[in-house]
């Protein structure tokens, strides 16, 4: 074999051995074996000049319990490796961390960024329930309530079409959301005390009252979703960390 033949195979070799690994990574992630996934991807991430490095950060970014760590790794997905195809739905991500914590305004303003730098992506009809959902809650109900309309003529077949159906005029969107519930104290000071375990695991938790057949009682809550499915994943993620807990529904 040739110097160059050799050579060449030399950079080829590693770069498919990569991309092996990275299938393996994303079949674990769509298994919900998330915790043999992330490992995969973090010792993935190291190589900056992989071709398929952006695939490797949105990854990251999906697998992670903490919403600005999720972040950026999206940032790093659009803003180092745009042509990537996983670039478009990382600024769906970021728009709908944005609503999850009703920045609104903002994830409009990354939904409009992403249909203007990306006008073929196939997540058109998720964009159109996301733009009609924030504008409902900017006060902007004619635009929103359009958009959801459009939306369902466009995508007839469309599961956002067929959630488009639900909202109505008089809904409050912002009110309701998805948590993770992972305990419930009578005393608040064990309350506390988990929390702060939590924490210092890098999770967003909050403590919640319930008054309950004349009792006080304390819960720990983890996380807020929009839908449904994406709770159920997150529920996944905290599992893989050893923590256990249930999906309920909270307001505001």
């Amino acid at each position: 074999m040739s110097r160059n033949r050799i050579f060449l195979a030399c950079l080829i070799i590693p770069c498919l051995l990569l991309g092996q690994d990275i299938d393996e990574a994303i079949r674990l992630f769509n298994s919900f074996q998330f915790t043999r996934a992330k490992d995969i991807f973090l010792e993935l991430v190291s190589d900056t000049n992989h071709p398929r490095i952006g695939e490797v950060y949105y990854y990251i970014g999906r697998l992670s319990v903490n919403p600005d760590s999720a972040l950026f790794r999206y940032y790093e997905v659009i803003n180092k490796h745009p042509q990537s195809h996983y670039a478009d739905i990382s600024y769906l991500e970021i728009a709908k961390i944005n609503i999850a914590r009703k920045n609104y305004r903002t994830a409009l303003a990354n939904l409009d960024a992403l249909l203007k730098r990306y006008p073929d992506t196939e997540y058109r009809d998720e964009i159109m329930f996301w733009q009609g959902i924030s504008y409902i809650s900017v006060d902007d109900a004619a635009q929103g309530e359009a958009m959801l309309e459009e939306l369902q003529r466009s995508f007839p077949k469309s599961v956002w079409s067929e959630r488009a159906v639900n909202i109505t005029k008089n809904k409050d969107l912002g009110q309701e959301y998805y948590t993770i519930q992972l305990g419930s104290y009578r005393e608040k000071s064990n309350a506390e005390t988990y929390a702060k375990t939590l924490e210092d695991k890098g999770l967003d938790v909050r403590i919640i009252e319930a008054f309950i057949k004349g009792q006080m009682y304390y819960r720990v809550w983890s996380g807020q979703f929009i839908t449904l499915e994406r709770a159920k994943e997150y529920m996944l993620k905290l599992d893989s960390l050893g923590l256990k807990g249930n999906v309920v529904r909270g307001s505001e």
